[in-house]
Formats: structure tokens, C-alpha cells, sequence
């Protein structure tokens, strides 16, 4: 009689399959039988004690009597798997430990991932190494075993495959980069887009997105993304972007225009400043463009004797917990609103790190810039926001650069 071939899915959910008959769909509630079944499955190559499977399955004192639960389960699973055609002994006893008997065919996802990473590692010819990342990244269907994240025995393995595939996906794109090609580079777009649903915080990966935009010559797609990446990676980890990527803004800021027209400047001026009419308070800017701009002002200010100032505001907790990354953004845009309108139309402020702005004022005096401090303070208090909460001003002279 054929074997029947067990096929277990771990990728996006769990889902088990024996032969043409479906014993768990994706989505599924999992409960202890089939969550055995995956660990003895996933641990084929290490031996287990009972006490380990015991201590994985059912942590934290679950259950009184954790190997009385482990034999039910046990016994349960091999019902289930029997009734499906498997043999009676798939689930077997060495040593008097649970273990899965390889002499029963299985088919698992993780394994055959495991198996195409070692061979595009192994691979010396670019070509197949692409095609093996392919194959690899088409196969990653999704996150490992989602709905046993919070397990403690799924976060290693879990972290292991994540591993795995970011390397498929970078050493994909850095060799359909080196093409140069425009075919290359909208598969880059395609690759890092998944990705980066999968790891949104991967600079990597917006290396490799970005420089496929540059490929592309997609410069407003580069202007209009990269100020809400530059948040969210200085809302969520307090970093800034690295210095590639900064530079790949800084090229896309020169411009896109290559006629000589000035109609077409009027027009494009027009444009970006419509949905700011009418012009009220300060102007707000990435903090690549606020650097570029400091030249910009100081050559201004030293024409009229006027004095550049820089102001540091930051966001601080007042209580012994800090704030969530949550509470954190919102209240940092509410700061962004006040500084806006407490500044001039002239004054220039951007994002500095998670919880600071960094402001550009032009004053007659250095010490001019205390009033400017003043009216933040007062506009921080009337916000209503300063429960729980402050802002700290500090002030800084550049030195001169004219």
C-alpha cells in the first residue's frame, strides 16, 4: 500500500494535510495535539526529552500534571493522523521519549526553505543564486505560525526563518541591481514591497527600495516617501536614516526638470505651495533639507546683521513610566502643530529624533530667541498636553560659516 504524505504548512498559519485529506485548515484553532505534531516535526534533528516537550507546550505551570497532558495529546494525535491512513507508529517512543518516526513521510515548508537557503549559500553562479532566491522568496508565504507567536519555543525558529528570508531578499535585490536594468529594478520594487509588510522597520530594504526608485529616475516618488519613512523609523526606534539613504533624498531633491522653461518653474511653484495657502507659521522640513537650508539662512540673515539661532525642543515624561510609541506620535505631531504656529512664516523647523524638533530662527539678538522659547512654553500649557508631560527648550549658536 502507498504511504500517505503528511503536509504541514507553518507559513501564514498552520495547516495539515494527509494525503487528498485536509486535517487542519489555515486558521484553525490549534490545539495541543496539533501543536506537538508541529514541534516533534520542527525538532526532527535535535533529541527531545518529554520534560522539554513538556516545558514547550505547556508553559509556566498550564496544566498540574504536564506529562499526563503530554501523553493525552500524544494519544490523541495518533488517532488523528491514524484515522487520516498514517501508520500507527508516525508518533513513536525512543528511550521512552516522544519523538516523529522518520521512517514516515512528511512534507514541511520550513524544511524545504531550510533547504533552498543552504543551496543559494552553497550556489557560486550569480545567476542560479538569483534563481534559487526566487524560488525561496515564493515560498515565504507568510509570517511562522502566527497564531503562536507569543509562544516561547516559536519565537527562536521564528526569528531563525525571518533571518533567512531578509538575506533571500537583499542578496536578490543587490544582484538585480547590479543589472541596472529597468526590468530589474520594478522587481526590486515588487520583492521590498512584500518585505517591507513583513519587516517594516528593515533599513535594508529601503536601501534597496530607494536605489531602485533612483534606477527608475522615480524622483517624486522618492521626495514623497522618504519624509514618512524618516518618521516612522524616528517614531519607532529614535534613529534616523543612514547616510545612503539620505543621499539618494539629497539627489532626488535637485530636481526633475530638464526643460528651460519658465512658465513650467512658475507652474511647478505653483503647485507645491497651493495646499498651503494661505502661508501660516513656520515652514516645516525633513531634516536632510533643514541642513541645506541653514546655509540658506545664514547667508540671509548676515545681510540684514541678524543672528541665526538654533532651538532644540524636546519632549519629555514627567511621571516614572515612559511613554508608549503610541502616545509618543501623537503627541509629537501636536507639538509639531504648536511650534508651526508659534513661529514666524520665515522660521524653519524640522523632526530631529524621536522626540525633538530642532527650529532655525533668525533673530536680531541672540537673546531674542528667550521670547521665542516664551510663547512655546505658553502655547505647550494652554495645548492642554503638559499633564504627565513637558517640553524642554534648549538653545545653540552655529558657528559662523560667512
Amino acid at each position: 500500500m502507498e504511504k500517505v504524505l503528511l503536509e504541514v504548512e507553518t507559513l501564514g498559519g498552520l495547516r495539515i494535510k494527509a494525503g487528498e485529506k485536509i486535517l487542519l485548515e489555515q486558521g484553525a484553532r490549534i490545539n495541543k495535539p496539533w501543536e506537538l505534531l508541529v514541534f516533534l516535526l520542527l525538532n526532527m534533528d535535535e533529541p527531545l526529552t518529554n520534560e522539554q516537550i513538556c516545558e514547550a507546550l505547556w508553559e509556566d505551570d498550564e496544566v498540574a500534571n504536564p506529562a499526563g497532558a503530554l501523553k493525552n495529546a500524544a494519544y490523541s494525535l495518533r488517532k488523528h493522523l491514524t484515522a487520516a491512513g498514517l501508520p500507527a507508529d508516525c508518533v513513536m517512543t525512543r528511550d521512552r521519549e516522544y519523538c516523529w518516526n522518520p521512517a514516515t513521510p512528511v512534507q514541511l515548508d520550513v524544511q524545504t526553505l531550510n533547504a533552498l537557503y543552504r543551496q543559494g549559500r552553497a550556489e557560486q553562479d550569480p545567476q542560479r543564486q538569483l534563481e534559487i532566491c526566487r524560488t525561496f522568496l515564493s515560498r515565504y508565504s507568510g509570517d511562522f505560525l502566527p497564531s503562536l507567536a507569543g509562544r516561547r519555543w516559536v519565537l527562536p525558529k521564528a526569528s531563525a526563518l525571518s533571518q533567512k528570508y531578509l538575506f533571500a531578499v537583499l542578496h536578490a535585490c543587490d544582484l538585480l541591481l547590479e543589472g541596472n536594468t529597468r526590468s530589474n529594478a520594478q522587481e526590486v520594487l515588487d520583492i521590498c514591497g512584500r518585505a517591507m509588510l513583513l519587516e517594516p522597520l528593515g533599513e535594508d530594504l529601503y536601501l534597496r527600495h530607494f536605489t531602485a526608485l533612483k534606477q527608475l529616475n522615480m524622483k517624486t516618488a522618492i521626495l514623497n516617501h522618504y519624509p514618512i519613512i524618516s518618521n516612522m523609523f524616528l517614531d519607532e526606534t529614535g534613529e534616523v536614516l543612514g547616510p545612503e539613504l539620505q543621499n539618494i533624498f539629497r539627489w532626488a531633491s535637485e530636481g526633475t526638470n530638464t526643460v528651460d522653461d519658465i512658465h513650467q518653474i512658475q507652474k511647478d511653484l505653483d503647485e507645491v505651495t497651493r495646499d498651503d495657502r494661505p502661508i501660516r507659521g513656520a515652514y516645516f522640513c525633513p531634516y536632510e533639507v533643514f541642513k541645506h537650508m541653514y546655509h540658506m539662512v545664514v547667508r540671509s540673515a548676515v545681510r540684514v546683521d541678524n543672528t541665526v539661532v538654533l532651538l532644540l525642543v524636546g519632549l519629555q515624561s514627567t511621571g516614572s513610566q515612559a511613554m508608549s510609541k503610541q502616545e509618543n506620535s501623537r503627541v509629537m505631531l501636536q507639538l509639531r502643530e504648536i511650534i508651526k504656529n508659534t513661529l514666524r512664516k520665515g522660521d524653519v523647523f524640522s523632526r530631529y529624533s524621536r522626540n525633538q524638533y530642532v527650529l532655525m530662527l533668525s533673530v536680531r539678538q541672540p537673546g531674542d530667541s528667550g521670547v521665542v522659547a516664551e510663547r512655546l512654553l505658553k502655547g505647550w500649557r494652554a495645548s492642554g498636553l503638559s499633564s504627565g508631560m513637558r517640553i524642554d527648550i534648549s538653545t545653540g549658536l552655529p558657528e559662523p560659516i560667512v
